[in-house]
């Protein structure tokens, strides 16, 4: 460039100046060079602003370019090297350094003479970083060239060692600046990129672990301009180095490196050509920011989704997939199937579903895998991946529900509630999405323990807990259709009276999944609510007050009283009389029951929460208590018997229903009990059964012409137990005793016999019962 006379007395005065401290850089002694290097610097800081940049480039290339550059590269002494590297870069951003092929040969042979080995040559980490700022701000200069091309073939191998090598550096000011440098020559040369591809690739990758969030955003910028300049060795190097990297930092807790994961991934997905036999690897881990904790991760990869899927749609290799057969489904006619129930606000867009129904093969065995990783954030991660993957498939997904629930199923009682939730909302989408007959073909066999080998409680829970999940996904529509078969599979013998505790607890869950779902249909269902209500009967029943079963069939039978507009009082006087026809219930001494007999535990259940409804149902109750009150009878059932007797007597709503079987009751049933017998046991059934005499005569449920047939019997039996061990037993009787006298001594009239049988009974036995209440004793008198 020729310079004007002013410009040129300029430079005279300025190369005269300065010529003497550029002679001294090359000086032996090392205070004369550090002494030059830091005049020079401050010439060029006050100077720089005041001359043209025509002179500043004429000194530059004639005067300081290269001593500067031999003092950075082979001085010993650091400040000296700092100084010069200093003045350069203050050179380059000034444009006094000529952008011209042999500038940056000689830039790019210092990057390589001090960074291109390790150890690194340069041991001052600001000195390398220097290096790596002149070299990132000459580039830039040199890519804007426009008169000639510019081409970095010929330094390409020197240059991609050096910024491989300080991809690694420990400082990570470095490190940082090294990506800035990968970044601009991804942009302007990518071909030239694309040779060294993998010499910078690798040591980029490891940048992915670094302890700053910076450095990981950084390395992620780098790759994301990188690897679509790659060539033949791309795939490789994506298989081997890259994807393993990456799906690591779905993890990452810093939401500003999982953003640009995001946009790394959409760049690879949009830009590469040979990455599409990578897809069904790329695409899950970028639908993790789908999944993503952080909304503006979300955002940002539904964006992304928007904008590849107009590029997918238009794709001629479909992968065998028909826009037809994702764009239509069953459900779009449903106002409430308009969005889906997860991660999207509206319905993913076409080219998004078309791509994933595309690789449904290969990718849902992945997602598959990853579900039952040993990590729980693995495990929750890719379950939400997978229930994302599941809504963009939508009906697509029916031919892999096997697989799916198979996987679902190992993971369904996953101690960690993350894990459980995310379980729980990925089969919520099946339900939404998948052939509801299709899902019970798959599970119901699995509740019932139809399938070889599975015929166990461990299985059948986890049946339970995939369909109690898929339910609550589906709409009222959907699973109106197939209650009557699903309450037909719950109501199985081996399902609604099994003992084990976790098994009812997600019986229960199922009960109630379907109350909730399917609750406005209930009221029309007459049968479906019977048969809901005897699965909670069981449920009631053998299952622990604390448990989480009874809490639930609890809040259950409640639920499904307010769908049935009908008060739980009422629901058992609608469904109890049909309830006991149902059980088998023993018609003679063959057939009695055994105390840990399901239907025995029933019985008793329904009788004491039925209220009312019993005593409608008496004719049919009470010969069930006779059967098993008889004295050959197993102890534990008649005493269980006993006890479900006296509760039902003293039962206000339904005591006086007993007098027409108050006769039996006694001669039958109380009576023959309290016939003295040793032991403990029958210690124990005298005093129920005296209790049980005590309340139906409390009760008034015994009349006149009851006590006319049992009193000659149930005296003598009573002053049998006057004699009883039990305190508590002879306090009974004495009780029993006062309720008879005064029954008695209404009606006894002609009966004076009666009327001496009993005072003497109640004299001989007063002076064994003194220390019974005096009242007690008095009143038998």
């Amino acid at each position: 460039m020729a310079l004007t006379p002013e410009d040129e007395s300029a430079y005279n005065m300025l190369a005269m100046k300065m010529q003497r401290d550029i002679n001294c850089l090359a000086d032996p002694d090392r205070s004369v060079r550090r002494r030059a290097a830091d005049k020079l610097n401050r010439t060029l800081q006050n100077e720089a602003s005041r001359v043209s940049p025509a002179v500043l480039r004429t000194l530059c290339v004639s005067n300081l370019q290269c001593p500067l550059l031999q003092c950075a590269e082979t001085d010993v002494v650091e400040k000296c090297r700092e100084r010069a590297l200093t003045s350069l870069l203050l050179l380059c951003e000034n444009k006094a350094m000529e952008p011209s092929d042999a500038t940056l040969k000689e830039l790019v042979a210092l990057a390589d003479s001090r960074l291109g080995k390790m150890p690194y040559p340069e041991p001052t980490e600001e000195i390398r970083l220097l290096i790596l700022q002149l070299l990132h701000a000459f580039l830039k200069q040199f890519a804007a060239v426009k008169d000639m091309p510019t081409l970095l073939r010929d330094v390409i191998t020197e240059l991609a060692n050096a910024l491989g090598k300080t991809a690694v550096d420990p400082f990570p000011d470095a490190k940082k600046m090294s990506a800035e440098c990968v970044i601009l020559i991804s942009k302007y040369w990518k071909n030239d990129m694309g040779m060294q591809i993998g010499t910078i690739v690798r040591p980029m990758v490891v940048n992915l672990s670094h302890q700053h969030s910076r450095v990981r955003v950084c390395a992620l910028q780098a790759l994301d301009a990188a690897v679509p300049c790659g060539s033949e060795a791309l795939p490789e190097l994506m298989k081997v180095v890259l994807l393993p990297a990456v799906s690591k930092v779905v993890f990452d807790h810093a939401p500003s490196v999982r953003k640009q994961l995001v946009c790394m991934l959409a760049a690879w997905l949009g830009q590469i050509e040979q990455v599409q036999q990578f897809e069904a690897s790329i695409f899950p881990i970028f639908l993790a920011g789908i999944v993503d904790e952080s909304p503006e991760v979300r955002a940002l990869s539904l964006a992304k989704l928007n904008e590849l899927s107009a590029n997918w749609e238009a794709r001629d290799d479909d992968g065998g997939v028909k826009s037809g057969e994702v764009e239509l489904m069953e459900v779009d006619a449903d106002d409430v199937k308009s969005a889906p129930p997860l991660f999207f606000e509206t319905r993913p867009p076409l080219g998004a579903r078309k791509l994933a129904a595309s690789l449904q093969a290969q990718v849902l065995p992945q997602l598959l895998e990853k579900t039952g990783d040993w990590t729980v954030q693995v495990r929750e991660r890719y379950t939400q991946v997978l229930s994302a993957y599941l809504i963009l498939l939508e009906q697509n997904m029916n031919p892999f529900l096997d697989k799916v629930f198979a996987a679902l199923g190992n993971i369904c009682r996953d101690d960690e509630v993350v894990v459980y939730n995310s379980v729980k909302a990925c089969l919520g989408v099946v339900g939404f999405y998948a052939d509801s007959q299709m899902i019970l073909a798959s599970l119901l066999p699995m509740v019932a323990g139809r399938l070889a080998g599975q015929d166990t409680a461990q299985h059948r829970t986890n049946g339970l807990i995939l369909l109690g999940m898929s339910i609550e996904g589906m709409t009222t529509k959907t699973i109106g259709a197939h209650l009557e078969l699903i309450t037909e599979a719950l109501c199985d013998a081996g399902l609604r009276e099994s003992e084990v505790s976790d098994l009812q607890d997600q019986l229960a869950g199922v009960v109630s999944s379907i109350v909730k779902t399917a609750g406005p249909l209930l009221a029309q269902k007459d049968e479906i609510g019977f048969r809901l209500f005897w699965v909670l009967n069981h449920l009631l029943a053998s299952s622990s007050e604390s448990s989480v079963a009874f809490e639930m069939a609890t809040e259950s039978m409640e639920e499904l009283a307010a769908e049935m507009e009908l008060p739980a009082e009422v629901l058992y006087a609608r469904y109890m009389g049909k309830l006991l026809d149902t059980m088998t219930l023993p018609t003679d001494v063959s057939g009695r029951w055994q105390k840990c007999d399901p239907s025995r535990v029933l019985f008793d259940s329904i009788c004491r929460r039925g209220g009312a409804a019993c005593g409608e149902n008496l004719g049919k109750i009470v010969p069930i208590i006779l059967i098993h009150l008889e004295p050959d009878q197993d102890a534990d059932v008649r005493l269980a018997s006993l006890a479900l007797l006296e509760t039902m007597l003293g039962t206000d709503a339904i005591s006086q229903a007993f007098k027409p079987f108050s006769v039996a009751l006694l001669q039958k049933a109380i009576i023959p009990n309290i016939v003295w017998r040793g032991g403990r046991v029958a210690a124990t059934i005298r005093k129920v059964a005296v209790a049980c005499a005590y309340t139906l005569l409390r009760q008034g449920i015994a009349g006149q012409q009851c006590l006319f047939e049992t009193a000659p019997q149930m005296l003598p039996v009573l002053k049998s137990s006057m004699d009883d061990s039990d305190a508590k037993t002879r306090q009974l009787v004495c009780l029993a005793l006062q309720y008879l006298g005064a029954r008695t001594s209404t009606i006894c009239g002609d009966s004076e016999a009666l009327g001496r049988q009993q005072r003497h009974c109640a004299q001989s036995c007063l002076p064994d019962v003194y220390h019974l209440p005096k009242s007690c004793a008095e009143g038998a008198l």
